[in-house]
């Protein structure tokens, strides 16, 4: 899920307005005349009683911060609110407010515990942790009807000591709708609601709202609309086309599912694979259903977790396939990526096109293929570059490096290596042996081992 930077501004102005009954206000803030009248008047019927009201104009917005009425919401929450409203008319679209965990659903907290950052082994929880609610833009209500998710912030402690922090988005039934690596704080700006134009709206009450789904986010970008669902327990993500045209549509499984949900003739060749070994390796399952233009086309992709990293083996109802499918996003564009992040790769990589993108512990992973080579590039929740990374022949690695492999007493014990990229450095990742033990080296162009791994 996309947040922007927040860059707001408050003007400090001591003043009473008017138009407000509540007494317990604070109504420090913008001139009381930049804040409209519908505003106010939608604030106060929304969280009568309110106090320590203060606020904020950001770009169309204003942005009332305050502590809700025990009446409004449970008192057990005890924590503050930010409340987005169109300056033009009042209209409510977005509220946040702090909550602790112990607050949450219990749907939710078991969903947490449920998943692989609720183990307390590899990630631990901050105490940082939201309700967000957001104008429901496919059941419009003139009160605003709103859809929810939670927020709960982990952090974990990664090589080199660096600590990285993601923030998990879970719907109310408890189901991990999304994963932020690294977010700026900025109030959710960036989930601030976009209503759909007329032709995907339509597609999404049919085909989601009107089976008992709800849309949670839809995001308009350059080269087509993002929209993020839930329907019958699980998550979808949807890619509609500048023409409004449904693209397709990818389903999350779970590995309880190998043995029900997931057709029996697509695990078994999930199980055929070389990198299979058992259902625990198994890190994530995606369904991905498409449009006549991509073929009506289904296959699943598993997510399996080897000796050294992530393999990716996708398996339609022919089998197990050689590799990622082609997937046409429509229009003749590429696969949805944040504009700013489609920027960097046009500028970094001319004449690339994305052809595949993920979420991994918060991290966005986009694959373009460029140069007929398909690389693979990791950005953070402040869409900030981290890595690319590309297979390449053993046969193919500088003499510098083979040289210094065999200048540390290592052979090549792989015919394929990674080269990766990085803002500080690159270097090339293989796998070696010595003395009858397993390594993975990290070495530079110029044949300097920086790190051996034992297997």
């Amino acid at each position: 899920m996309k947040r922007n930077t927040f860059i707001g501004w408050t003007l400090a102005v001591a003043a009473t307005l008017g138009l407000w009954s509540c007494s317990e206000q604070d109504n420090s803030g913008p001139d009381p005349e930049s804040v409209s009248a519908a505003v106010q008047e939608a604030f106060e019927a929304r969280y009568p009683g309110a106090a320590n009201v203060t606020w904020s104009l950001r770009g169309e917005y204003a942005v009332a911060s305050f502590t809700p009425a025990a009446a409004t919401y449970a008192p057990a929450w005890g924590g503050g609110s930010n409340a987005w409203f169109e300056n033009r008319n009042g209209a409510w679209n977005m509220t946040e407010t702090d909550i602790d965990f112990a607050s949450l659903p219990a749907a939710v907290q078991e969903g947490f515990k449920a998943s692989k950052y609720g183990d307390g082994a590899l990630w631990s929880l901050t105490g940082d942790v939201d309700r967000l609610e957001r104008r429901d833009v496919m059941l419009p209500t003139a009160e605003g009807s709103a859809v929810v998710v939670y927020v709960i912030e982990v952090r974990s402690a990664v090589s080199g000591g660096a600590v990285t922090t993601v923030e998990l988005y879970f719907s109310p039934e408890g189901i991990l709708v999304g994963e932020v690596a690294d977010a700026e704080d900025d109030d959710y700006e960036g989930q601030l609601p976009q209503q759909p134009a007329a032709g995907i709206s339509e597609w999404l009450q049919s085909h989601i709202v009107e089976k008992g789904g709800r849309v949670l986010e839809i995001d308009a970008e350059a080269g087509g609309t993002e929209v993020e669902a839930v329907l019958e327990g699980r998550k979808l993500e949807l890619w509609f086309d500048k023409a409004q045209a449904w693209v397709y549509t990818r389903t999350d499984y779970y590995r309880k599912d190998l043995t029900g949900a997931i057709p029996a003739d697509i695990y078994a060749a999930l199980k055929s694979s070389e990198h299979y070994t058992t259902d625990e390796a198994i890190d994530e399952i995606e369904k991905v259903e498409t449009n006549a233009a991509n073929g009506s086309r289904t296959w699943w992709k598993f997510e399996l977790e080897t000796r050294w990293d992530e393999v990716d083996v996708y398996v339609d109802q022919s089998g197990l396939l050689a590799g990622r499918p082609e997937l046409d996003p429509g229009q003749g564009g590429s696969e949805p990526s944040p504009d700013e992040v489609a920027a960097f790769i046009a500028q970094q990589y001319p004449g690339a096109r994305i052809v595949g993108r993920d979420y991994d512990d918060g991290l966005l992973e986009v694959e373009i293929l460029h140069e007929n080579i398909l690389k693979e590039l990791l950005f953070n929740g402040r869409r900030e570059w981290l890595r690319t990374e590309w297979e390449l022949p053993a046969s193919q690695l500088p003499a510098a490096v083979t040289a210094g492999i065999a200048a540390g007493g290592y052979t090549l014990d792989d015919d394929e290596a990674d080269f990766v990229q990085s803002p500080s450095q690159s270097c090339y990742e293989v796998e070696v042996r010595k003395d009858y033990t397993e390594y993975k080296l990290r070495i530079d162009p110029q044949g300097t081992i920086l790190e051996a791994v034992r297997d």
